[in-house]
């Protein structure tokens, strides 16, 4: 009998963690189709870009006199900087949509693995209940229901494990990125003064440090980003998720562009520093959470333990 209710259990479990799991499949594929049709635009924006500064490198003898003047050399170096900007945003798009078609794939080589505990379910569920028919045992029944609602509880505190993780692995690389964005700020103010080719070169290297951990976090951020929804969606859970971390958001478009300005560098750890708040603030509220979580499982498995003893 106890073996059987361990089965049961189990089974239930697996049912809620599938169910998860198609639901946030869902919301992904249609996120990718997003994101899909968002690199495409990106791209052929991109096209354009790089068409026009051909176009100006093509130009005829007839147009020496622009030339001379340097309207066109300030033109180039205008779509020059436009094809830089639009090749970054059509990157960081490419690389989204790349990383939740892997999202999307975990996911069903997750459902895979579940099998089918529904049919395990209701195979248990129907030799249990015939056996607590044929006792008439209203503690049976008691047990089951108590049952349900554990394993109920233990699939959520998978889920807000997962969105925990995710959370502080943002963090980390956000306090990486803030590290070098104070670094470069730094090594900005000497290049101001005149520190000379080593200051701008290792200032570039700093913020180059920046970029790849900014790009890390919006990784995390996007992942937590999800995970926060499917709480919110479902449970009432009060986190508050800024609009800046939706998957289709990117909110350092074309940024690192600016970086050689200095009061860009300040503006972007302003950022850096405001995510990196909200993304411990929302991880600690998930932690209390899920300890409120495991002290109802802990009160039910007593429960249950009791009726089981009685």
């Amino acid at each position: 009998m106890a073996e059987l209710h361990d089965l049961l259990m189990d089974a239930k479990k697996k049912m809620y963690e599938k169910d998860q799991l198609e639901r946030k499949r869902e919301k992904r594929i249609a996120e990718a189709e997003v994101l899909r049709l968002k690199e495409e635009a990106l791209r052929h924006k991109l096209q354009e870009e790089e068409e026009d500064v051909e176009k100006l490198e093509k130009m005829s003898l007839m147009n020496l006199f622009v030339t001379v003047s340097g309207r066109k050399l300030e033109r180039m170096e205008k779509e020059k900087r436009e094809v830089v900007e639009a090749r970054l945003k059509w990157r960081e798009v490419k690389q989204a949509v790349k990383e939740i078609q892997r999202e999307i794939s975990g996911m069903e080589a997750s459902i895979s693995a579940l099998g089918n505990p529904e049919r395990e379910y209701d195979r248990c569920y129907k030799e249990k209940k015939a056996d607590l028919i044929k006792k008439g045992s209203q503690k049976g029944r008691k047990i089951i229901e108590l049952g349900n609602q554990r394993s109920f509880l233990q699939a959520e505190l998978v889920e807000i494990e997962e969105a925990v993780t995710a959370g502080k692995q943002a963090g980390s690389a956000l306090d990486e990125a803030a590290a070098s964005l104070s670094s470069a700020e730094n090594w900005g103010v000497l290049d101001m003064v005149g520190g000379g080719f080593w200051t701008t070169a290792v200032k570039h290297s700093e913020l180059d440090d920046a970029d790849r951990y900014i790009r890390t976090a919006q990784q995390y951020l996007r992942t937590f980003a999800n995970e926060l929804d499917d709480l919110h969606d479902h449970y009432e859970v009060k986190l508050e998720v800024s609009s800046g971390w939706a998957a289709a958001d990117y909110f350092f478009d074309s940024l690192v562009v600016d970086w050689f300005v200095q009061n860009k560098i300040q503006a972007s750890q302003k950022e850096v520093e405001d995510l990196r708040s909200r993304t411990y603030a929302a991880v600690a509220e998930l932690e209390s959470l899920h300890q409120q979580y495991e002290q109802q499982e802990a009160e039910l498995k007593r429960e249950q333990d009791q009726v089981i003893g009685a």
